[in-house]
């Protein structure tokens, strides 16, 4: 088997962060979306009617005491969301997204704000590991447990799908569990007009959150909303290289626990079509190619197992968050920020190639993912 050592000499980590910070996005279709939404409404999350209600439920929080969701937060811009803590790829990015922008905001408007999250996971999802794992992003981020059947009625009044998992035998730990991927805006008046699907970014927060803070109302007619990570190939471009596979970042966003993390690639293919038929890690027991289907209040998110992609000639193959990417399962010790994770990836034609995927916080990730795509572009 030929084997080739990459270095990721393309986009360092340092220039992603730099070309994220000062780059501009005019021809991104979530831009513009975002762009339309927020000029027929104010807002740039997705306008739902009618309103939902604030629900009146009872879950057990972190510290095992009872919490009244509807009682406890009245009078916050609350934003409430489902998922678990296993899932290494919409859930941790939307947590963080949230968490990154109101580290940012006023003092103000910080404190109008609650972040709740709703386990879909009870059997793994502890309050204890709720605790863990929410406070890795925010310590006051609020976590609720309760049994599935609870769950599902308070899904069912939201009129959102009901949590979906396959049958799991007996002592298995590692299995996935299907969720809406949307996160649901209360205002300070109880109701829920906005709900921000999987692929919002820092930025749309950031606009929207204040607009909430202050009690502002969208108006206007439901818009479409920012939608999901596209994953078109970027073009041709006649200066790169005569190698065949051009990796322009890897990143591994640092993941709470040993449990298991995601990784994420920009790559492009600049000879004959070839085929990646396996990825794997000497930090973790297993790495596995998924794709995710995100959810809305009709579809159910999913995550599908893929075991082999095809590159064709000219591609640029994007591995990020909302799409494909890449499950590392069982890691020897936790991945330190800043640090590396070593990454073999196998293709049918070119062979292995032996890469490090920068360790980096998740609050950083699309930006870093969006240079990457960008210094590929033509």
């Amino acid at each position: 088997m030929l084997r080739l050592r990459v270095r990721l000499v393309p986009l360092t980590l340092a220039g992603a962060l730099a070309l994220a910070a000062c780059g501009t996005r005019g021809g991104d279709a979530r831009d513009s979306d975002a762009a339309a939404a927020a000029a027929a409404n104010g807002f740039r999350g997705v306008i739902t009617a009618p309103p939902r209600e604030k629900p009146d439920f009872t879950l057990t929080d972190v510290n095992g005491a009872p919490f009244n969701f509807r009682q406890a937060t009245a009078g916050k811009v609350t934003l409430l969301f489902f998922g678990y803590t296993h899932c290494p790829d919409v859930c941790p990015l939307h947590v963080a997204n949230v968490a990154a922008v109101l580290r940012k905001l006023p003092f103000e408007e910080r404190e109008a704000v609650r972040f709740v999250f709703v386990t879909t996971d009870p059997a793994r999802d502890t309050p204890e590991r709720l605790k863990e794992w929410l406070g890795s992003f925010d310590p006051t981020f609020i976590g609720l447990h309760g049994s599935v059947e609870e769950v599902n009625r308070i899904l069912y009044g939201l009129r959102m799908p009901p949590i979906q998992q396959a049958d799991v035998p007996a002592g298995t730990a590692e299995y996935e569990v299907g969720h809406a991927a949307q996160v649901l805006a209360f205002g300070l008046d109880g109701l829920s007009r906005l709900e921000y699907p999987f692929g919002i970014r820092q930025d749309d927060w950031a606009h929207d959150l204040p607009k909430l803070a202050r009690g502002e109302l969208p108006t206007g007619a439901p818009p479409s909303g920012p939608g999901a990570v596209d994953l078109k190939p970027l073009g041709e471009r006649a200066d790169v290289p005569a190698v065949a596979i051009r990796v322009a970042v890897a990143l591994v966003p640092q993941p709470a626990t040993t449990t298991e993390g995601a990784l994420y690639l920009v790559l492009r293919n600049n000879l004959a079509e070839d085929t990646l038929y396996a990825v794997s890690s000497e930090a973790a027991q297993r790495a596995e190619m998924h794709e995710t289907m995100p959810g809305d209040h009709k579809t159910m998110g999913h995550m599908m197992p893929v075991p082999e992609v095809v590159v064709r000639a000219g591609e640029t193959l994007q591995f990020v968050p909302g799409g494909r990417h890449v499950m590392l399962l069982g890691f020897s010790s936790r991945p330190v920020l800043g640090e590396s994770v070593p990454i073999r990836l196998h293709f049918r034609r070119a062979g292995e190639l032996i890469l490090a995927a920068n360790v980096v916080p998740y609050a950083d990730l699309e930006r870093l993912l969006a240079a990457a795509a960008a210094s590929l572009a033509p």
